[in-house]
């Protein structure tokens, strides 16, 4: 391929290279040999025209391989040395393989950061200091890597479930929280272009998807000055390096005598005319400045305050004292944060209290009555991802909490309704998933009890208790207790609070004194009558 785009170069003219690059690229998979004895299904794909062929490898991306494992050091730094190129483009193929929806342009980041590791690790004298090294360090590219594709493959759900309105309000929001003297009409034009960049890269289109975001990188730098004096230093990196760059940056903060006042988008005395007939700027222009006021504030809580609004101006210009009808707006839209902050506080302290394995407890508590049909693993796997947010996000600071909080639950939810969307698990889940975006969050929080969930009858063989729940790592016998919880919800999704203290109460005394003699599985034995006896109790309340 490379020997390909170097002919290319040389010779503009021919009819081949005037093909669009995709189109060059998949010609060039397609002639490979033996293409087939690897990927059986790229016969299917090549017989294809595009863009047909185009969607067909896009949707064979995901393939199978086997769990990461640290490379031999020593290895990895004579290959480093000796062969360079070669390293490093292994670096390449690795990350694609594994995060086959990662932009281009990231995979290409990342495999820039990991060679930077590499470099620096093997500088060390000792086998146990490099692997050490490369331990400590490669964590946090890991961290970073799953982060920046669980966005991504966020942002393509929103696409495909809602309007992309909604995606452009997503970044224009975060445009506006981390530039806080960002002129609207410039972010507004990269917030379309971001968007276009973005359904590009959703949809496969890799080359268009890589070009694009150098170009939008680059259009971000063109207007740094009208966004943010802090954007020269990313600006001057190479281009690979500016997102890094630009996602470490902190968040500009207005001097006190810039801050906006935003009662002019509701007193105005030409608010409902200019509502009317700039409908979507104007609430546009709302959601910025809004954003770059209340920048501690989520990107969810910032549309749910913009949705407000536009739900009032609605009701109120169509009312002959829209004036009257207004002047409670500021009351109605400052309720929608403080009721934010107030879970995520209620939230944090209660982690801060239990700590993980009982946080988790009770988040098995209220997500197996929301949706008791969802198999164990997955309740176990959603409930673990809440717990490791609230260890993660209550820890920052006070303003940091919120936003890194709902961001994260706010994937852990598209997570769940693209389950949803393919394994049907209940109405009430459904309808928070279709529903409104900026509401799914409060919409799975409200959720009780699956109303139409009819629990099986009582099987004491689903409750066994043996010598396992003793062994393990920490993680390991945690998860064990946690399928046993995972069974009681089950058996009754509505058990109330009281109940399931008691339930909990009694198996921990159980386990505690059976795990500490000899013979485990006696213990239980002598046990389970009593088990059984509580866990009939509070199943039948």
């Amino acid at each position: 391929m490379t020997t390909f785009a170097q002919h290319c170069a040389d010779h503009e003219e021919d009819g081949e290279c005037k093909k669009p690059i995709e189109t060059l690229f998949l010609d060039q998979v397609c002639k490979a040999p033996h293409l087939a004895d690897g990927y059986p299904w790229a016969v299917d794909c090549c017989a294809k025209q595009d863009p047909e062929r185009v969607q067909c490898f896009h949707e064979h991306r995901n393939i199978e391989k086997e769990p990461h494992k640290r490379p031999d050091v020593d290895a990895a730094c004579t290959e480093h040395k000796d062969n360079h190129e070669h390293s490093f483009h292994s670096y390449l193929v690795e990350i694609s393989q594994r995060h086959p929806d990662m932009p281009p342009t990231a995979v290409m980041g990342l495999a820039s950061q990991y060679d930077g590791i590499i470099t620096g690790c093997c500088a060390h004298e000792s086998k146990e200091e490099k692997e050490t090294c490369y331990d400590t360090k490669c964590v946090e590219v890991q961290k970073n890597t799953y982060y920046i594709e669980s966005k991504q493959k966020q942002a393509c759900r929103i696409l495909e479930q809602f309007d992309e309105r909604v995606l452009g309000a997503i970044k224009l929001s975060k445009t506006g929280q981390h530039y806080s003297t960002a002129n609207f009409e410039v972010a507004h034009q990269l917030t379309l272009e971001a968007v276009h960049v973005i359904k590009d890269c959703c949809k496969g289109h890799k080359f268009e998807c890589m070009m694009e975001k150098m170009e939008y990188m680059d259009h971000i730098c063109e207007n740094q000055e009208k966004l943010s004096p802090s954007l020269k230093v990313c600006c001057e990196k190479p281009v690979l390096e500016r997102k890094r760059c630009m996602h470490a940056l902190p968040k500009d903060h207005a001097p006190e005598a810039q801050s906006r006042d935003l009662k002019h988008f509701i007193e105005h005395e030409h608010v409902c005319k200019n509502f009317v007939e700039t409908k979507d700027i104007y609430l546009a222009k709302f959601l910025f400045a809004f954003s770059q006021e209340h920048q501690d504030s989520s990107v969810q809580t910032c549309l749910r305050v913009a949705k407000g609004l536009e739900a009032l101006l609605t009701k109120c210009c169509s009312d002959v004292n829209s004036a009257d009808c207004l002047k409670d707006a500021p009351q109605l839209l400052e309720a929608g944060i403080k009721q934010a902050q107030e879970l995520t506080q209620q939230n944090c302290a209660l982690y801060k209290k239990l700590g993980d394995h009982d946080y988790q407890s009770v988040m098995i508590g209220r997500y197996t009555a929301k949706m008791p049909e969802v198999s164990d693993a997955t309740l176990l796997k959603i409930t673990g991802k809440m717990t490791k947010t609230a260890a993660k996000c209550c820890a920052l600071p006070e303003n940091q909490i919120q936003a890194c909080a709902e961001e994260k639950i706010d994937i852990l939810l598209g997570e769940m309704c693209e389950r949803q969307s393919t394994t049907f698990i209940n109405d009430q889940v459904r309808h928070c998933c279709v529903d409104a975006y900026v509401d799914r969050r409060p919409c799975f929080t409200k959720l009780g009890a699956d109303p139409t969930y009819k629990a099986p009858e009582f099987d004491a063989n689903a409750f066994q208790v043996g010598p396992d729940i003793c062994e393990g790592t920490d993680e390991e016998k945690s998860n064990k207790r946690h399928i046993l919880l995972i069974h009681a919800m089950k058996a009754n999704p509505g058990m109330s609070d009281e109940n399931k203290k008691e339930l909990i109460g009694e198996f921990t005394k159980a386990r505690v004194k059976c795990c500490a003699q000899e013979d485990h599985q006696h213990c239980f034995d002598e046990e389970r009558p009593h088990i059984l006896e509580i866990l009939k109790k509070c199943l039948a309340h």
